[in-house]
């Protein structure tokens, strides 16, 4: 069981995040590879994703065992911020974290001996690391965000609107079945864990996943800032890249090729028209116009918040993307 305690301070600094993180996408991700569960869901996309994994991302098997512990600084506070953020900060890993975590992990699996020059600090194995998990995002992840984003975006909207009305506790049962809350006391049914964690004023932060499964996940540091991610419920099966080629010259056909691109950017994640704009690679007035024909045909979900406007991918656009109808 891990026990989280929080103090009064705690519950007004709770967030959920509303965007998919990638690294914890990431290391979740490399788990399910790793096992044969949950066939109905993953399976399609485990078998595609093994037999495309390159050498630089078979690495990364060893630093993320699919069965208790993987180190803490795969999944650093700053992919929250986006891909490029959280990769600047796993580089900048400090040295005593590193031997630290690496050391912990040696205790449960054998690891390779590049682990041990990484442990030294060696740049070159940071990069080729760093390599290596942008590369399994790339090949692995973000094909599939066509799926995963409409999946978070609708379960953060929920919990949002639960929050909003009817507070923090009310919010647990809708997480996942292994969540409890006994003020002031949020307990995590965790095979083989009893531990402690004392938030102190921090507050918590709820990152929803689509490739966590069975159980939601923590950091094992209680000095790292507090994060507890969860499950989201899947509307679909997601399948790895199926004659990618094609199937994007499919919908440049339909939609034309600028317009199949602006679909495409608004599935890494909701944004604003000059958001969409600089994703991409056109203008302002370009960027709203699609995006505009994207709304009305169906495909694209617009919200205005003041005097910015929010565009989404929905259900509908996600199916002509991936050709889940076809």
């Amino acid at each position: 069981m891990f026990r989280v305690h929080f103090e009064c301070a705690d519950l007004a600094r709770t967030t959920i995040a509303q965007e998919p993180d990638p690294l914890w996408e990431v290391l979740l991700g490399l788990h399910v590879l790793q096992t044969d569960d949950e066939p109905e869901t993953f399976g399609t996309w485990r078998e595609r994703a093994r037999a495309r994994l390159s050498a630089l991302e078979q690495e990364l098997l060893a630093l993320a065992p699919p069965v208790g512990y993987s180190p803490d600084f795969l999944t650093p506070r700053a992919a929250g911020q986006g891909l490029k953020a959280g990769l600047a900060a796993v580089a900048a890993t400090p040295p005593g974290q590193l031997r630290s975590e690496l050391g912990r992990l040696s205790d449960s699996v054998r690891l390779p001996a590049w682990s041990r020059r990484l442990a030294a600090g060696e740049n070159g194995v940071m990069t080729r690391l760093v390599h290596g998990l942008r590369s399994f995002h790339r090949t692995k992840i973000a094909p599939q965000m066509p799926m995963i984003t409409p999946a978070i975006e609708s379960t953060v909207a929920k919990h949002n609107d639960t929050v909003a009305n009817d507070g923090f506790e009310s919010l647990i049962p809708q997480l996942h079945r292994t969540l409890r809350w006994e003020a002031p006391v949020l307990s995590v049914d965790m095979p083989h864990i009893d531990r402690d964690l004392h938030l102190n004023g921090r507050g918590l932060r709820l990152v929803p996943s689509f490739f966590c499964w069975k159980y939601p996940m923590m950091l094992l540091d209680p000095a790292l800032p507090p994060v507890l991610v969860y499950p989201v419920r899947h509307a679909g099966r997601p399948e790895a890249v199926v004659r990618r080629a094609d199937r994007d010259r499919a919908v440049a056909d339909l939609l034309g090729k600028t317009r199949a691109r602006v679909l495409k950017s608004i599935s890494s994640g909701a944004c604003s028209t000059s958001e969409l704009a600089a994703r991409a690679g056109i203008s302002l007035a370009s960027a709203s116009e699609h995006a505009r024909i994207l709304h009305n045909t169906g495909l694209v979900t617009t919200h205005r918040i003041g005097s910015s406007v929010r565009h989404m991918l929905n259900p509908v656009g996600a199916d002509v993307l991936t050709g889940a109808r076809s």
